[in-house]
């Protein structure tokens, strides 16, 4: 294992020295999401593609673990480093949004952020077609090495979706470039695809063609008090059919009274802060017409209580409850997180079946849902008193599990596998798929030095 001095020496040999780290300007960082990104302690922050063809080069020629990192939002421990690997911060990376708005496209730098493209992209009445509760961290590079989903997935797709090309370097510093602006492109290979939720195993993204949408139009935010996901996904299925839905998102009551405590905003469940789940509709249907969808909803019991948001603010508030989900998972003790999709028709009886195998288990455990409705994405955060063993963690991940990969979803919807996915993901995923990964990565970086152990474990 290399010493600091040895790494810096290193890197000082093909960047300049303004461009690195030390380790006391790397515990300066703000780590994001999991206290272990930033456990390298040597960081390089390279200006340019040439700079990061430099440094995977020479680290290539000397073993060296290159950690990649973009926003730090990411959630299954896909950038934690350790000594002795170096840390490459893209977040210099420079490079202008150029938007055509003839085309509904955007070049961009990996660095740009989500909120970045998107405010870029409304000047033209055009949206990225991705929106998640990171977008002011969250950057382009990093949401394709996870294929970032969020609420608007049902609607415009993951990133996978969104990528129309790509400039990447691999391991040994040669540069994949293919910045194809059209969607229909049938010339071999779909390289681009292999970096997007490869979670920085395969090469660093340092440019990408993004394809854009028509912004949604003016819309109104809808708060309903509903019995569970079966009443939900008819309520949703009603709006969608409507051609008016634009979000669509539940949240189960002990998430949503968990925030709303945390928050100051248990006003915004005052109307029924009693219901088993709450539903936000968001829409570009008038008052009156959705009032006229939702009336039979009342009628048969599927909706308990509703309440329209009348101004921004309240909207605002609606919408802080949902995507502040850090101020629920800080108030569990000893918490677990999992990500999960599954096919809508069976997300019910899954959230029944689900209480039913953690109320068997050891300790009383509090369980946080919410989901992404529209494409059944599952947010499970448990909790209890007692620290999990390895064996109960195991035994908890399986209950989550249980019966997903057999029904048609998945064991990691929108958060990647990273470190904390990784026994997951391998107890659900058949052997020669597996074989074929590995036999990609070794392909692309035969000496191992990318994100080294995360996805693959023997990566």
């Amino acid at each position: 294992m290399s010493s600091e001095q040895q790494l810096i020496d290193m890197l000082r040999s093909v960047v300049s020295d303004e461009l690195i780290l030390r380790s006391n300007q790397v515990a300066a960082l703000d780590p994001g999401w999991d206290s272990g990104n930033t456990g390298a302690g040597v960081a390089v922050r390279p200006r340019n593609t040439e700079d990061v063809s430099a440094v995977l080069k020479i680290c290539n020629d000397q073993s060296i673990p290159v950690v990649t990192h973009g926003g730090r939002t990411g959630l299954a421990g896909g950038a934690v480093s350790t000594p002795g690997q170096i840390i490459m911060l893209t977040d210099k990376l420079q490079g202008d949004i150029d938007i055509d708005p003839m085309e509904r496209v955007a070049l961009v730098s990996a660095a740009v952020t989500q909120q970045a493209l998107q405010e870029a992209a409304a000047q033209h009445n055009l949206s990225l077609g991705i929106d998640t509760a990171s977008r002011g961290t969250a950057t382009i590079g990093g949401m394709i090495s996870t294929n970032a989903g969020g609420m608007e997935a049902f609607r415009h797709g993951m990133m996978r979706q969104r990528l129309l090309g790509i400039e990447a370097v691999l391991a040994d510093g040669s540069v994949i470039s293919d910045l194809t602006r059209v969607p229909k492109a049938n010339e071999g290979y779909d390289l681009k695809q292999l970096f997007c939720g490869a979670e920085g195993t395969l090469g660093v993204v340092t440019r990408a063609v993004i394809k854009l949408e028509t912004a949604d139009p003016e819309s109104s935010t809808t708060l309903l008090a509903v019995p569970g996901a079966a009443s939900a996904l008819n309520i949703m299925r009603t709006v969608q059919q409507s051609g008016g839905l634009l979000l669509c998102e539940m949240m189960w009551h002990g998430y949503a009274t968990r925030v709303a405590r945390a928050t100051g905003l248990t006003n915004v469940l005052s109307f029924c802060e009693d219901a088993p789940a709450y539903l936000i509709v968001e829409s570009s249907l008038n008052e009156d017409s959705l009032l006229v969808l939702l009336e039979p909803f009342f009628e048969s019991g599927d909706v308990l209580d509703a309440v329209m948001a009348k101004s921004k603010k309240e909207s605002a508030d609606i919408w802080r409850i949902r995507e502040d989900s850090q101020a629920a998972y800080q108030q569990l003790e000893n918490p677990a997180l999992f990500d999960i999709s599954i096919p809508l028709g069976k997300l019910d009886s899954y959230m029944q079946d689900l209480q039913q195998r953690l109320g068997q288990m050891q300790g009383d455990i509090e369980l946080q849902a919410l989901a992404h409705l529209g494409d059944g994405n599952l947010h499970l955060s448990m909790g209890r008193d007692d620290p999990w063993s390895d064996n109960e963690k195991e035994a908890l991940g399986i209950a989550v599990e249980y019966g997903v990969k057999e029904m048609g979803g998945a064991v990691s919807a929108e958060h990647g596998i990273g470190l904390d996915k990784l026994d997951i993901f391998e107890r659900n995923t058949r052997h020669p798929n597996l074989q074929a990964m590995a036999a990609i990565k070794a392909a692309l970086d035969p000496n191992g030095i990318l994100n080294p152990g995360k996805v693959l474990s023997a990566g």
